[in-house]
């Protein structure tokens, strides 16, 4: 008799205990982030990857691709809940990682990259503009008298071109850069 009601109550405590651990631990899983140890990216976007050894891949994919890099300036990849960037941080990430192509577009006044970078700093439709902008003022945005590291040279490119916007009455109003 004791031992058939000891068992109850051993039950009843562990379905009490088990509930509570439900309705503490779901609020944290609720507002988790959908990855790993790993963090966001390409790699956390594999579902068979959330084991440890799964983790060391992903962070590889990620660190190889550059994948969470991209994931956090463009807000894909699992890497923010709002997409949001601080927008002067993801404007140089992008000249960082295409400055050359960019370079090249410029003195052409057209390109994919341009009409990128005029989405960039808040100016879409205006990327005509920009693109001619920088045509004309190429010599001064991409000057090579200074050469610097990359996260340093991304930085002066970009200030040297709003300097140029804000020059220009009609880029002024039209990017929010």
């Amino acid at each position: 008799m004791f031992t058939r009601s000891f068992h109850s109550i051993f039950k009843v405590q562990l379905a009490i205990v088990s509930i509570l651990v439900l309705l503490i631990s779901a609020p944290v899983r609720l507002f988790s982030e959908p990855y790993g140890m790993a963090g966001c990216g390409l790699g956390s976007m594999v579902p068979v990857w959330k084991n440890d050894i799964g983790q060391v891949l992903a962070a590889t994919t990620n660190g190889s691709l550059s994948s969470q890099t991209f994931g956090i300036t463009s807000g894909t990849s699992n890497c923010t809940t709002d997409g949001i960037v601080r927008a002067d941080r993801a404007q140089e990430v992008f000249i960082t990682y295409n400055e050359v192509p960019l370079e090249i577009e410029t003195t052409r006044g057209n390109g994919e990259r341009i009409q990128a970078i005029a989405s960039l700093l808040g100016c879409p439709t205006h990327s005509n503009e920009l693109g001619k902008l920088m045509k004309e003022k190429h010599t001064f945005i991409f000057d090579h008298s200074k050469d610097s590291e990359s996260s340093v040279r991304s930085k002066i490119i970009l200030s040297r071109l709003k300097a140029k916007i804000a020059e220009d009455s009609e880029l002024k109003q039209a990017c929010l850069y």
